[in-house]
């Protein structure tokens, strides 16, 4: 276990804008910052990040917390290695043996790695290294990439069982179907989360009469084909720097392009490119230059990832390769300096897409104006919306207002904003308490559990009277999702907590509750015609006004006791 003091102190020292901006782009809004969440797919940022109170929530899927619950959940870490990494960042040396989440599956993972990884420099990966010499790849140029083969005789479970792994673990990590090893005579191309573990592996059949020719891994509780991008991990850091990034479609062109110096590349993982992974590029660059081969699938592959792409909030940017070539055939062919010049003259996207469409017809032209005013009208950026508006205006010579009409008339309905679920009273109190924690004694000293009504806030404040200390990244296993959604929202929203305000707001919340119980009581007591009863309702409510006005911050500190005194309930 590591040392309570030493995790306040990495949680003091850390910077959750810095952490959360390595894997979100955040932008400045007021006192927060603001990104498209990493958790759920979206067009429009939901994602908020609040240095001062060291928490981030996103108003749309309610993901939410601190530091170390953003990396439990992005990463897939336990609190452990969370704490780990946050401490690396920041200096502090700690000693924990506690692992991954599923630490069992990528221990599997870099294992399996390590075995296609020493197979293709031994004899047994002769073939693999023979091929890898034919496509041109130096594996010295490429080590950051990890390349293995596979060998046609299997190999890898007699290696797993050396190392401790069981056949099972093996299938939970996708590397074995059946009684058979998912990989035999392959080249392997291991893929990486953005923390830079295994988590898959591509897989690329030697001969041709191999099929299929490529073949990835199942998908797993870490891989999920549709979601990661192949190289990301290598070249994020050059894309930041860069601010652009170039899309080729498949393994072998990445390698072979990558290895001559262009370092910010990016690949789907077998498949077209996903809306999810264009999101994931909009986070690192604004740019985006395709590089796919020149071939009718290949333009048509382009044609489909623009529209992704324009959606995602970046520029697209296309570089045409001769026909029937592709990045490794065209570099190879041509070296760095011709593919460099060939970047250059990347067209954007609106010339691309009209070059590329055949419109020999007055009704093809028709159609071809009108995709291209449907991505133009997904544009969100104002003046790149403007500037696509008019150059489709002179280029089509159709007036501005008419595209304008088109676009208004065919744009989808507006999705409605998030609706913020309803946060009663009690909530709006109990957030302020986390928000505001260093003053609970105020909260100790007037409330009660009694005092709520709802069985979650009263189970909550029943744990912080028994805990010494509160943090919000323990809110997950203090109550259920729907409300630690609730209470991070309200956090967020919320101002600065100070002693006075905390004061106010449970010096109103108990005077409410108070009075709502007085004025049912009395109102029972009418019906039943108890005078008495009544009268002592009335006696009640004068003196429930003047202890209110009673209470004040000096009185409190007057009065508080060492353990915090606790007062009747009414």
């Amino acid at each position: 276990m590591i040392e309570q003091d030493k995790i306040e102190e990495i949680k003091r020292q850390t910077d959750i804008v810095d952490v959360i901006g390595k894997y979100v782009q955040l932008r400045k809004m007021g006192k927060n910052y603001r990104g498209l969440c990493p958790f759920h797919t979206e067009k429009n940022p939901s994602f908020y990040v609040n240095p001062e109170k060291g928490i981030y929530y996103c108003f749309g899927c309610m993901k939410g917390g601190n530091a170390i619950n953003f990396l439990m959940e992005y990463e897939k870490l336990d609190f452990p290695d969370a704490i780990k990494r946050l401490a690396n960042n920041i200096g502090i040396e700690i000693d924990t043996t506690k692992g991954l989440r599923y630490k069992e599956l990528y221990e599997a993972n870099d294992l399996a790695c390590q075995f296609y990884a020493q197979c293709i420099v031994s004899e047994v990966g002769r073939r693999g290294r023979e091929y890898l010499n034919r496509r041109k790849i130096n594996l010295d140029r490429l080590k950051e990439f990890r390349l293995g083969y596979a060998p046609v005789s299997g190999g890898l479970v007699q290696f797993m069982r050396q190392k401790g792994v069981n056949f099972a673990r093996l299938q939970q990590a996708g590397l074995v179907t059946s009684n058979r090893e998912l990989f035999r005579d392959r080249l392997i191309f291991p893929i990486f989360s953005l923390s830079g573990r295994v988590i898959g592996f591509g897989g690329r059949g030697i001969d041709d009469n191999i099929h299929p020719k490529y073949l990835n891994s199942p998908e797993t509780p870490i891989f999920k084909k549709g979601e990661g991008l192949y190289g990301l991990y290598q070249s994020k850091e050059h894309l930041r720097a860069k601010g652009d990034v170039l899309l080729v479609e498949g393994y072998f062109d990445l390698l072979s392009v990558y290895q001559h110096g262009f370092a910010n590349m990016c690949a789907p993982l077998g498949t077209s490119l996903t809306e999810h992974q264009a999101l994931l590029l909009s986070r690192f660059t604004r740019r985006v230059t395709i590089l796919f081969d020149g071939d009718l699938s290949g333009i048509k592959a382009a044609l489909r990832a623009i529209g992704l792409l324009i959606d995602a909030g970046v520029d697209v940017y296309v570089a045409l390769l001769p026909e029937n070539s592709d990045p490794d055939t065209f570099i190879n062919t041509n070296g760095p300096q011709a593919l460099e010049q060939l970047l250059e003259e990347a067209s954007d996207f609106f010339h691309f897409y009209r070059g590329a469409v055949k419109a020999d017809t007055v009704n093809k032209e028709v159609v071809l104006i009108k995709d291209l005013i449907q991505i133009i009208g997904r544009i969100k950026d104002p003046i790149r919306y403007d500037r696509y508006l008019k150059h489709a205006a002179h280029v089509f010579n159709i007036p501005v207002e008419t595209i304008k009409r088109e676009i208004d008339q065919n744009a989808p309905v507006p999705t409605p904003p998030v609706q913020t679920t309803k946060v009663s009273r009690e909530e709006k109190l109990m957030a302020m308490i986390l928000s505001g924690y260093e003053h609970f004694s105020l909260a100790k000293k007037y409330l009660t559990p009694e005092d709520f009504v709802d069985e979650g806030v009263k189970r909550l404040f029943n744990k912080l009277l028994k805990e010494d200390s509160f943090d919000i990244a323990e809110l997950s296993g203090m109550v259920d999702e729907g409300l630690r959604g609730k209470l991070l929202s309200a956090i967020m929203r919320g101002e600065p907590v100070s002693k006075e305000s905390l004061l106010d707001a449970i010096k109103n919340y108990r005077g409410q509750v108070s009075k709502k119980r007085i004025i049912k009581k009395k109102s029972e007591a009418v019906r039943r015609g108890d005078d008495i009863t009544r009268q002592e309702c009335d006696r009640a409510l004068l003196a429930l006004e003047r202890e209110q006005l009673n209470i004040s911050i000096e009185k409190a500190a007057e009065d508080e006791q060492p353990n915090g005194a606790k007062r009747e309930a009414n």
